[in-house]
């Protein structure tokens, strides 16, 4: 699992939290970006007082990438489920990537440097795509965090790599949130029927309230 922070919402210098400024989810990522083995934070916002019941203040999760239907359950969670004072939390996992085999193996009988060759292209290939995926997913929840920044509420955006069902399953069971929203994506009767939906498996699985927009 990979991710990286920053904060929305409020600037922090060091371990001091002043709330006193807001700045773009794009200055945040900037400054604040972190980054683990597999979880990257572009954005969080640092609460300055804990959540209490008397507070009222909430922590929603939503699950995000750039389908049409994560969109919409984003926009329908600003629109119908937000309130003032609530935190977002916007999850996005991309894939790790892969190198497939572009050289035939039996080539290797023949050319005994075309194994070497292979290696060396299939790891300059895997940088390239981790880092296309990875800017992908630090512009996504950017732009997403600048959306959600624009109605008043704090916002942390993190990218994770590795499997969405586990990222996001053990993201939730770490942050434990108030709710989880997730977009409803169809799915094709033999992946439904073997592997299920995302947003199915999060219902079922997921320690807080999973809420499922349908799209119109």
């Amino acid at each position: 699992m990979t991710v990286s922070t920053a904060t929305l919402g409020s600037e922090s210098t060091d371990n001091n939290v002043s709330n006193s400024k807001t700045i773009s989810a794009s200055q945040v990522a900037s400054k604040y970006i972190t980054a683990t083995v597999n979880e990257e934070v572009v954005s969080a916002a640092k609460e300055t007082e804990p959540r209490t019941l008397a507070s009222r203040r909430r922590m929603i999760v939503v699950a995000v990438d750039d389908s049409a239907p994560a969109q919409h359950a984003l926009s329908w969670t600003l629109d119908h489920l937000a309130a003032p004072g609530d935190q977002l939390c916007l999850l996005n996992v991309r894939p790790y990537a892969v190198a497939e085999s572009l050289f035939n193996a039996s080539l290797t009988d023949f050319y005994p440097g075309a194994a070497a060759n292979q290696n060396a292209f299939s790891e300059d290939y895997v940088e390239a795509v981790e880092r296309f995926n990875r800017d992908a997913s630090h512009d996504l929840l950017r732009a997403m965090g600048d959306h959600v920044l624009q109605r008043g509420l704090l916002c942390r955006a993190i990218a994770l790599r590795g499997d969405p069902r586990e990222e996001i399953l053990a993201k939730v069971a770490e942050i434990n949130p108030d709710m989880l929203v997730t977009g409803c994506r169809g799915l094709g009767f033999l992946e439904k029927t073997f592997r299920g939906s995302l947003s199915d498996y999060l219902v079922q699985n997921a320690k807080c309230v999973v809420i499922v927009p349908k799209m119109k």
